[in-house]
């Protein structure tokens, strides 16, 4: 049986300082054939020209304007040439069984359209540790577990799929309110129409940077809400909550990004966003207007401190 081509497709953007081992552990992948695929999305570093001079046809390097990670990684699933597609961020590296313990997930169970796995952490000190070891990463139909489960885990770079099955979903949608969390959209929307693997075994390195978009409490609220809005039209949403719970589903989302808002000095903003909830659920508004009208007074950490106490007093009341 021919081994297929699997494209590896590592978006690029003022990354010259990670990429290329990012492009190095791409490389050295146990499996063949694959391809490397760089799409640089308007670096300003350089780093297109150092991955010309240092790699050469051992990549293909695609240049294009910036349009974010999302349009990087369409234009290397669209100019890719494997069945296969490896995800890989220009920040992350890939252990060497990488490639091939998907490819022999997918040879063993033929009707799977995406395989992941697990991945560790590597903090700025470059120590290393499992971000879930608890976590008993499912397989099969996920489609609730993502949407209303543990949320979104499955990482990037730990993802290796049909190239077919992410062209029918849609790839990733370059909308600026899904910015970080374009991948668990893309997940959702797959997972809706085929199953996935898990491989319980770390076979990505993750680098966890200080400042980067996913460690901005603010975009992340914003872009877990947007997600949520989005698969509330989705298909077989109605398989995992009805339409009441999905508006406390959502109101809940709101009520946390409401919170970050808040926590960010932005008090109008946070009590926009906890009207929002207020509508959606209203039979859970007394905490929500109470947060409403601490907003106007007082700071997040000392109004929070006051309901946290409060809480504590009720609950030593109770057990008296």
């Amino acid at each position: 049986m021919d081994t297929p081509l699997v494209s590896i497709v590592i978006p690029c953007y003022n990354s010259r300082q990670y990429i290329g081992e990012a492009v190095e552990s791409s490389l050295a992948q146990t499996y063949a054939p694959c391809e490397v695929i760089v799409v640089d999305d308007g670096s300003t570093d350089g780093s297109a020209e150092w991955l010309r001079a240092q790699y050469g046809e051992r990549i293909r390097l695609i240049e294009q304007p910036n349009r974010g990670a999302a349009g990087a990684r369409n234009t290397g699933i669209r100019e890719a040439r494997g069945e296969f597609i490896q995800f890989c961020d220009s920040d992350d590296r890939l252990l060497p069984h990488k490639v091939q313990a998907g490819w022999e997930t997918f040879q063993q169970k033929p009707e799977t359209i995406l395989v992941y796995t697990d991945y560790r952490i590597v903090w700025p000190d470059g120590t290393t540790e499992a971000p879930f070891p608890d976590l008993d990463l499912p397989s099969g139909d996920v489609f609730c577990s993502l949407l209303y489960g543990y949320g979104n885990f499955v990482g990037t770079s730990t993802v290796m799929a049909r190239r077919q099955a992410v062209l029918d979903a849609g790839g990733f949608d370059e909308a600026k309110s899904l910015r970080v969390t374009q991948d668990w959209d893309l997940w959702l929307r797959m997972a809706a129409s085929g199953p996935f693997v898990a491989i319980h075994e770390a076979q990505m390195l993750y680098r966890k940077r200080p400042g980067s978009l996913a460690s901005d409490a603010i975009a992340m609220a914003e872009g877990r809400l947007s997600v949520i809005q989005r698969a509330r039209h989705l298909p077989r949403r109605h398989d995992c909550l009805d339409d009441h719970a999905y508006d406390r589903y959502e109101a809940s989302r709101h009520h946390k990004l409401a919170i970050a808002y808040w926590q960010g000095g932005r008090r109008a903003d946070a009590r926009r966003a906890l009207n929002a909830a207020i509508r959606l659920a209203p039979d859970e508004t007394v905490a929500r207007r109470l947060y409403v009208w601490m907003s106007y007074l007082l700071p997040a950490r000392p109004a929070l401190r006051l309901v946290q106490l409060g809480s504590r007093a009720r609950a030593l009341i109770r057990s008296i």
